[in-house]
């Protein structure tokens, strides 16, 4: 039976790795070790499974300013040659990786389910052709959807990345969660980031309370370069070095911390720390009634000489 399933499966176009074959991927043994899948199935390049990249998660259900916010990220991806992987499900994952791909991308979707049905269906075909797209998963092609298996199978896509990144999540709740506090709990070598701009929900800002990292503020010009460097970081405090910058940018004219945190998309008390820590510096000047700030230039000069 298992032979007649393997040769049905093939002739679909599938393909199956065990952890012993060459192109069995190296991350998820070094990362999972005795928890990596016995066996992957897939359609499309397996190349794609080497590659690492960033992967994209989230609820879901999600606002419109999260479904903007998470094809921009993915489109940047795209532009500077970075992979996006995800879970495929419907929300952020779906709209990370036809992000990426419709902007000429490559993206690996880890299913839960139903990989048979997704390796024909119409919005992954043509990229799977082109060789941008991978889909993979553990689980018995033709299995339908599984509780367990979702949760399951988080850990595979973060295994799979370099850096992660939850656009949104919910407290105590969900696949998102679920998976985001087990990478922070089990995995430390997988840098976590979070969404933390003024419509993050409360999930993000509670993942970044237990360890997560901010993820960087536009502009994303570099962006294996910011999270590389933020990576490193282990609190605000030396995250502020790759954002003060920006911040410097944003305040050749006079602002208050409201406007320049809506600016630049991040949550006010945050901007508020950062702006407080400059101004003790003398990078930034403050004046009073009403409150702005604006950049230091005689400080900023002398810090360049």
């Amino acid at each position: 039976m298992l032979s007649l399933a393997v040769e049905k499966w093939t002739n679909q176009g599938l393909w199956i790795l065990g952890r012993s074959d060459a192109n069995y991927p190296k991350r998820l043994k070094q990362r999972l070790k005795q928890s990596a899948p016995a066996i992957l199935y897939g359609v499309g390049n397996v190349e794609l499974l080497s590659m690492g990249g960033l992967a994209i998660v989230g609820s879901r259900d999600i606002d419109e300013e999260g479904l903007n916010y998470t094809q921009k990220i993915a489109q940047t991806c795209s532009a500077q040659s970075i992979q996006v992987i995800s879970g495929g499900a419907r929300g952020v994952d779906q709209a990370a990786m036809l992000g990426a791909l419709n902007a000429g991308g490559t993206a690996i979707g880890v299913l839960a389910d139903s990989l048979v049905k997704a390796a024909v269906n119409s919005k992954y075909r043509p990229d799977i052709k082109d060789g941008r797209l991978l889909l993979v998963s553990s689980y018995d092609p033709e299995a339908g959807f599984n509780t367990g298996n979702a949760m399951g199978r988080n850990k595979y896509i973060y295994a799979l990345s370099d850096y992660a990144l939850v656009v949104n999540s919910t407290v105590g709740k969900g696949g998102t969660w679920a998976g985001a506090t087990e990478v922070l709990s089990k995995f430390k070598d997988i840098p976590l980031f979070v969404r933390l701009d003024n419509t993050a929900p409360e999930g993000n800002q509670e993942l970044y309370n237990k360890g997560a990292k901010p993820f960087p503020p536009e502009p994303w010009n570099s962006l294996h370069e910011l999270l590389s460097i933020t990576q490193e970081s282990s609190n605000t405090e030396d995250i502020y070095e790759v954002v003060l910058p920006v911040i410097l940018r944003h305040l050749q004219q006079p602002k208050d911390a409201k406007t320049l945190a809506e600016s630049l998309n991040v949550r006010l008390p945050q901007m508020q720390d950062w702006l407080n820590r400059a101004e003790k510096e003398g990078t930034v000047s403050i004046s009073l009634a009403p409150v702005t700030y604006v950049v230091n230039q005689t400080a900023t000069q002398l810090s360049l000489l």
